[in-house]
């Protein structure tokens, strides 16, 4: 149980790295939108075969699974629905794999999402403001996470 928790927040500190990185090189958000957006899908889609390959589950949950968070990534609401994929990796065995995608992810979702709090022009950009502004719209994969945990106590 506590690999789990482990797990859970260190796959959530890949945002924070990511809003950080935002932080460090604002002149290169602009340049580099894209390839952190292309760079965001890949480790996705490579989320998505870890759930297929790993998966003890049949195939057609798996596939339902994968077809739902592909929506809710396209609803911008995907991050939140990792805390998912992890928990069924606790159950099929590659909680780490499924951790370190989810932290890689992080990096360019935490800076996709600091860019407008980075760009503006008659603000402060304080650290803790990107970073409590990347926190707040991502909190809900710690609360999701942790919700779980009585599960994870039944199924062990």
């Amino acid at each position: 149980m506590i690999d789990y928790i482990l797990a859970l927040v260190i796959s959530f500190a890949g945002i924070i790295l990511g809003s950080i990185l935002a932080l460090i090189a604002p002149e290169e958000l602009k340049a580099g939108k894209k390839w952190w957006q292309l760079l965001e899908w890949a480790v996705f889609i490579a989320i998505i075969a870890a759930m297929f390959y790993f998966a003890k589950i049949n195939f057609l949950w798996t596939g339902l699974i994968a077809a739902l968070l592909a929506l809710l990534k396209i609803a911008k609401m995907d991050y939140p629905a990792l805390a998912f994929v992890l928990l069924l990796s606790f159950a099929d065995g590659f909680l780490f794999l499924a951790a370190s995608l989810i932290f890689i992810y992080g990096l360019p979702k935490g800076t996709l999402e600091a860019m407008p709090i980075v760009n503006m022009r008659n603000s402060k950009k304080s650290i803790l403001r990107v970073l409590l502004g990347c926190v707040k719209r991502n909190i809900l994969y710690l609360i999701l996470g942790l919700a779980v945990l009585p599960f994870l106590a039944a199924y062990l």
